[in-house]
Parts: structure tokens; C-alpha cells; sequence
């Protein structure tokens, strides 16, 4: 059970790492690593040491195969993230709280681009209809020109999640 002084800590860290610089360009060390802000996956963050989840998303998770095995999109989600950021600052602002996982659930923006939209928009995520339907629309349109995960035989990531008790 989430306790208020507990959700009252994951409010202040969004709050406090939101302002931290964002540099998440695959620069000198490719990581998508800088100041202390991680890509971790296609809709995870971490500011610090406090993960963020993306709301309204799901991209595929690391391991999670496409095409019969033949190909991996979550390597190439976390990619298309850090180049949605671009080096900008990233700025999380906070919806949900993830009681399963621990952790806050945030509308995440570079600049003023909303990166939920950007990453379904691009093909690298799917919109998570269980908590909105804010990217829907986006997701036909991505699904309608075959890009991404759309240009590929794969499963929605909490029903691949669902067959094979992954993440």
C-alpha cells in the first residue's frame, strides 16, 4: 500500500529531477547517460537512481523478440528515445504512481515535445489503452505507414510480458 509519506517522496524526486539537465545524446560513450539521467528502456527513464515510467505507453522491452526471434525492437526503442531527446533538458511531470513496480508514472517531455507521442508516433511504443487513449490516434497513423514495431509481426509488450512472465 502506497503510504502518503512514501508518495510524497516520489513526488519530490520527480519534481527535484525533472530540473536536472537531461543530456541524453549518444555521444562520447554511447550510453544515453549523462548528469545522472539514464535511458533505460523505449519508456523508462531514471533520474538518478529513481526510474520513471512513461504514461500512456508501452514499448517493447529489451529481450522481447519479434518476427519469430529474427528481431529485437527494444534496443532500437531506447535509441529512438535518446535521439528524441536529443541533448535537451527532460522534464517529467508526474500522473500515476506503479504500485506493482514502485515507481511514478509521468507525462515526459523534451523541450516542449511531448516523447510519449514522438516515441508511438515513430512506431517504437504502443499505445497503453489499460491507463489512456491519448495515443491512439497516433498509433493508427504510425501502424497505418508500417513503421517501427508496426512493420513487424510483434506482440503488445504486456501480452508478450503476459507468455513469458518477462520484466
Amino acid at each position: 500500500m502506497l503510504t502518503r509519506r512514501r508518495l510524497c517522496a516520489a513526488l519530490l524526486s520527480i519534481a527535484i529531477s525533472a530540473a536536472c539537465p537531461a543530456d541524453a545524446q549518444t555521444g562520447i560513450d554511447g550510453t544515453g547517460t549523462s548528469h545522472g539521467f539514464v535511458v533505460s528502456e523505449g519508456d523508462t527513464v531514471k533520474f538518478g537512481r529513481q526510474r520513471v515510467r512513461m504514461f500512456g505507453i508501452d514499448a517493447p522491452d529489451q529481450a522481447q523478440p519479434c518476427d519469430d526471434g529474427n528481431w529485437y525492437p527494444g534496443p532500437l526503442a531506447r535509441k529512438a528515445l535518446i535521439d528524441f531527446i536529443a541533448g535537451r533538458q527532460v522534464t517529467c511531470r508526474q500522473v500515476d504512481y506503479d504500485l506493482k513496480n514502485s515507481n511514478p508514472v509521468a507525462l515526459c517531455f523534451a523541450g516542449e515535445d511531448d516523447l510519449q507521442a514522438l516515441m508511438v508516433s515513430a512506431g517504437w511504443a504502443w499505445a497503453y489503452t489499460a491507463a489512456s487513449d491519448q495515443y491512439v490516434d497516433a498509433e493508427r497513423r504510425a501502424a497505418a505507414r508500417g513503421v517501427g514495431v508496426h512493420a513487424h509481426r510483434c506482440q503488445r509488450p504486456w501480452e508478450w510480458r503476459a507468455g513469458s512472465r518477462g520484466r
